[in-house]
């Protein structure tokens, strides 16, 4: 998971709330110069499937075994992180797949392999990722084929007014790839109906045992498999919780205010506040 509250932060208690994020975006602007100049790259997108009135935007969640993924073939789909492990991602052959967690970009020996892994799987899939990965992919020779753009994040904005849907700019909404980064990119690229599935957001059903993804092991990042939250006291996991969820409601009030809406797909799972359909009614 992305933590926007470690980035660029501002000490609450030296500058009062409501300047907070007015000064963690200065301090970007003048501290990451080139990591601006690779934001402003996404301004190709902006609006770019403003004709193609929906897309499904595909998290990592066990609801995922109970779905057929595969009417996706001809939909515009924006995947998450290890999404290629799904027996059908060739069959879906998404659009753009979101890296969010740096730990997947680092440079280290299992980060590589499965950097690699994904690189193999998904061959037409646009790339976004935090800025440092682009060290990484350099010095390894990574994704030479594959169009990469850079998505980064400032403090959390309050209110759905201060959401950031401008990708050109460091996004300030999100706490897990989906919210910090492929809906936000679902709203830039145009979309109005956005269909999310695998958003279980239910971790703290069984937070010992229960699964957190559709696959079953993840063979280079095993410490991902099922308690993310293992090794946090309840009140950092319920804290983390509240952050994801504050951000699915300010997506929501932000997608409403540009004229787009966000539906939940998922079969089951937590996410209360987006109107919800059956997937299998959509095709």
């Amino acid at each position: 998971m992305i933590d926007p509250r470690q980035a660029i932060g501002v000490r609450d208690w030296f500058v009062p709330p409501e300047w907070a994020r007015v000064v963690s975006d200065l301090k970007y602007r003048l501290t990451k110069r080139t990591s601006l100049k690779l934001l402003h790259q996404n301004r190709e997108f902006d609006g770019l499937h403003s004709n193609h009135r929906r897309c499904f935007v595909i998290g990592n969640g066990p609801s995922l075994k109970t779905q057929d993924l595969k009417p996706l073939a001809n939909e515009m789909v924006i995947v998450a992180n290890s999404f290629f492990q799904h027996p059908d991602h060739g069959i879906i052959a998404p659009k753009y797949c979101c890296v969010g967690d740096k730990e997947f970009t680092a440079d280290q020996p299992n980060s590589i392999a499965w950097l690699k892994e994904l690189e193999n799987a998904l061959p037409g899939t646009t790339l976004f990722v935090a800025p440092d990965a682009r060290f990484t992919f350099a010095k390894h020779g990574l994704f030479r084929n594959h169009r990469v753009r850079f998505i980064d994040h400032v403090r959390l904005a309050r209110t759905a007014e201060q959401v950031r849907t401008d990708l050109s700019l460091p996004v300030n909404v999100g706490y897990s790839t989906g919210t910090g980064l492929a809906i936000p990119l679902a709203l830039y690229l145009g979309f109005r109906e956005i269909y999310l599935l695998g958003f279980d957001a239910n971790w703290l059903a069984d937070p010992k045992h229960g699964a957190v993804h559709f696959y079953e092991t993840n063979k280079y990042f095993p410490h991902f498999d099922h308690t993310a939250t293992e090794g946090h006291s309840m009140e950092d996991q319920l804290g983390s919780c509240h952050v994801e969820f504050v951000s699915h409601r300010l997506l929501r009030d932000r997608a409403k205010i540009i004229g787009a809406r966000i539906i939940n797909a998922t079969s089951g799972g937590w996410l209360d506040m987006y109107p919800r359909v059956r997937y299998e009614s959509l095709f």
